[in-house]
């Protein structure tokens, strides 16, 4: 019997009583849909997943998209089917394995790196609006951990002045670094804002489905990076520092502790996440397809 554990947090929710390796029916994909609006993140537990499987979830919700990060290894010479690089354009690969499949603290991915608050894909013209990631190996109290923030409550909790002033701004994204800070295979870290090449965003989106507003920031590293383009450096940058301590406050966020068989699915378009640091010497691999979204709606 379908079911859900709500987290007691400010998102996240546990499904219970379905089984996502048999073809959703329309009454379940209903079930998921409207629960995934109401709690943003959804993890279901001991599940038997294959890739095949995820993408067929994400076919279900709107089709997969290509991360935006494989054409990067691809260029720097991974081949598909590595340990970098998925045999399906869809499937992205997420672990601390090396090509001979030992945990290591550094490769040419995240490793086992803390990951910083970020959006999946804010940095291509069209990001995908949700997330499926998938525990294949997981850490026994080492660490991995994700960490989600509500972005709906970000925005309608800020000060009516400063909803005020951020509306029709816009950010330029970063696309030069992975979300550990280091820099993608082949591209070139910025020195000047003017270097960065990343699509512009609303820095508030309205949410296609639900109609409501929610803080649109992707991701940011240390500057260089992404930028208010109507505003000076300086302003721009005072004012992200602002937003973004206001909007991973601990209050509007939630996290979930991996096993083995877990499938966590959320929706990027009100909502960013972060991983904690990896214990290096256990194995950590998820696989994750990416549900293909729609342009961005600014408010």
């Amino acid at each position: 019997m379908l079911d859900i554990i709500k987290s007691e947090r400010a998102l996240g929710a546990e499904v219970t009583g379905l089984d996502l390796s048999s073809e959703l029916t329309d009454g379940n994909r209903t079930f998921v849909l409207n629960a995934w609006h109401a709690h943003l993140v959804l993890c279901f537990r001991d599940q038997q997943l294959t890739d095949e499987d995820l993408l067929r979830l994400a076919d279900a919700f709107g089709g997969a998209q290509a991360a935006g990060s494989r054409s990067y290894y691809l260029k720097a010479g991974h081949k598909a089917g590595s340990a970098r690089v998925s045999k399906h354009a869809g499937i992205s690969v997420v672990s601390n394995l090396d090509e001979d499949c030992k945990p290591v603290k550094k490769h040419s991915g995240t490793g086992s790196f803390p990951l910083t608050w970020h959006t999946d894909n804010s940095y291509v013209e069209q990001p995908p609006k949700g997330s499926l990631l998938y525990g294949l190996q997981t850490p026994i109290n080492g660490g991995g951990d994700t960490s989600f923030c509500n972005q709906y409550l970000a925005y309608d909790t800020l000060p009516a002045a400063t909803r005020s002033r951020i509306s029709g701004l816009h950010v330029r994204q970063d696309v030069s670094r992975n979300t550990a800070g280091q820099p993608r295979p082949t591209a070139t870290t910025p020195k000047t804002r003017e270097d960065l090449s990343g699509p512009v965003h609303p820095l508030v989106r309205i949410h296609p489905e639900t109609r409501r507003k929610a803080l649109y920031l992707g991701r940011r590293y240390a500057p260089p990076s992404s930028y208010i383009v109507e505003l000076p450096n300086d302003d721009g940058e005072a004012l992200l520092d602002e937003l973004w301590a206001h909007a991973t406050r601990d209050e509007l966020t939630w996290t979930h502790f991996w096993r083995p068989g877990d499938l966590l699915m959320w929706d990027n378009r009100c909502t960013m996440h972060t991983r904690s640091a990896v214990d290096d010497t256990q194995a950590r691999e998820l696989h994750r397809a990416l549900i293909a979204g729609e342009p961005v709606i600014g408010a």
